[in-house]
């Protein structure tokens, strides 16, 4: 699924990983996979969906646009944009799970599909 975000999003390489790094690193329950949005009483649009799917690729796309519109390739910069008051530690931890990522399952993306949210 995170693959599929990373192509309707038209991701490169890199930031596909970064978006499975950022979704393993949040880990959030339904509404919060991606940590999108702050508290799930924030009232964000990303909190539109709290169960399964719907909710995965909600968050997931506003994850993906997010690292579309910010990603330069600098990490610690896109650290300060993605979690300001965790930048560092932020960074520090999403950087590990990318090596790691890599070196468990080291794959390319799927050919271009467009995936409309249930």
């Amino acid at each position: 699924m995170i693959r599929q975000i990373a192509v309707n999003y038209d991701l490169d390489e890199e930031a596909t990983w970064l978006l499975a790094a950022i979704r393993r690193h949040e880990n959030g329950r339904p509404g919060l996979e991606f940590g999108v949005g702050g508290p799930m009483d924030s009232g964000h649009k990303a909190h539109r969906y709290r169960d399964g799917v719907k909710s995965f690729y909600l968050q997931g796309y506003w994850a993906a646009g997010t690292i579309r519109k910010h990603y330069t390739g600098d990490l610690t910069a896109f650290g300060k944009r993605y979690n300001p008051p965790h930048a560092a530690k932020w960074t520090t931890a999403v950087t590990s799970l990318i090596k790691r990522l890599k070196a468990e399952n080291n794959s390319t993306k799927p050919a271009k599909k467009v995936i409309d949210l249930p």
